[in-house]
């Protein structure tokens, strides 16, 4: 019988220690690593549902081997998958995917074929996380009039505000969220939650209230941060509109390091005008990149980032043990973790 197939396809190709280690931890898994990055345009034609021939035909061509080792595979884990692959992969099973957004790997196609995809949630976690708290402290401490100040060799007393005893919202408490509810916890902050899964009573140890999608306004009314972890789904489509920008707290912080789809951007850039939102954090955008004339880049108290709150540093070890466990499941016949479950979204 032959070996089962996996191909480890990150974005740039990995080191031999690290493919050796596999095969040292699998024996009966052969294991081969081919690099394949697409363009961000067809990455986010194929997840947005616009894919034209123009768009796959700059998807990177594969050479005739890797086609064929890709072809044979049981096991991909991927960025991106080339073109048609759920036609020419018969035994293909398993979907790893290297990142928490997965709309670029079609889910849908896969439940249709039979393949499973688990996504690597939590993976980034806790760098996400940090980032989003930073980005609270620069905001409240007025760090950028401080930096102003600083290059203009000025010297005038300045002070930022307390951030003891705020209140926090966040939407979405998957693994980001959670990650950001315990470290803001630590400045004494009271955070409260929304998870589209709360029924009447649930409680959580790393929030102080949770609230259901229905009661989500009356959470914003008494936030002056809120922290937007959700995915992508016809539900958060969005989910911030101008009616509901209008029910938070005046003069609130948004924080967005969830999807660009969540945030009717439009409506941000005139609560912002008008001072309803105080600040907007903003790591994720609708269009990336974001287009040089786009509004959102000189709107008053903006803070812009190219979806970058993640870090290098950690996260292919953070992968691949998320990899090896779910691989050691699947040898097993055991449940994996992270299931993407296409009609949810994620």
């Amino acid at each position: 019988m032959s070996k089962l197939s996996a191909v480890v396809m990150y974005p740039l190709a990995m080191d031999e220690s690290e493919l050796d280690d596999l095969h040292r931890r699998f024996p009966d898994v052969q294991f081969h690593n081919i690099a394949y990055f697409e363009p961000h345009g067809l990455r986010d034609a194929k997840a947005k549902g616009r894919v034209t021939d123009e768009l796959l035909a700059t998807a990177p061509t594969l050479t005739e081997e890797e086609r064929e080792t890709i072809a044979a595979a049981d096991v991909l884990m991927a960025l991106d998958l080339p073109p048609g692959i759920r036609d020419w992969a018969p035994r293909l099973q398993w979907v790893q995917a290297i990142g928490a957004g997965i709309g670029q790997l079609e889910p849908a196609k896969l439940k249709a074929k039979g393949i499973a995809l688990t996504n690597a949630a939590g993976v980034a976690s806790a760098p996400i996380a940090e980032f989003a708290v930073g980005r609270l402290l620069e905001v409240w401490k007025d760090i950028r009039l401080l930096e102003r100040q600083q290059k203009d060799h000025h010297w005038q007393m300045h002070q930022g505000l307390l951030v003891k005893g705020k209140t926090i919202g966040i939407v979405g408490l998957g693994a980001i969220g959670r990650d950001v509810g315990r470290r803001i916890r630590a400045f004494e902050t009271k955070v409260l939650a929304n998870r589209r899964s709360v029924q009447p009573g649930d409680t959580d140890p790393d929030v102080d209230e949770l609230f259901s999608l229905d009661r989500l306004d009356e959470m914003l009314a008494r936030c002056d941060a809120v922290v937007l972890c959700a995915p992508h789904t016809p539900e958060t489509i969005d989910l911030f509109d101008a009616q509901r920008l209008g029910r938070l707290k005046p003069g609130a912080v948004v924080v967005n390091v969830g999807r660009g789809s969540i945030i009717d951007e439009a409506a941000l850039v005139a609560a912002l005008e008008s001072g309803q939102v105080g600040a907007a954090v903003l790591d994720v955008t609708r269009e990336e990149p974001l287009p040089a004339d786009s509004p959102l880049w000189d709107a008053p108290n903006m803070y812009l980032s190219p979806h970058c709150s993640t870090a290098r540093e950690g996260y292919n070890e953070a992968l691949m043990e998320l990899f090896c466990d779910n691989l050691e499941r699947f040898l097993a016949g055991t449940p994996l973790r992270n299931v993407v479950d296409p009609d949810r979204g994620y």
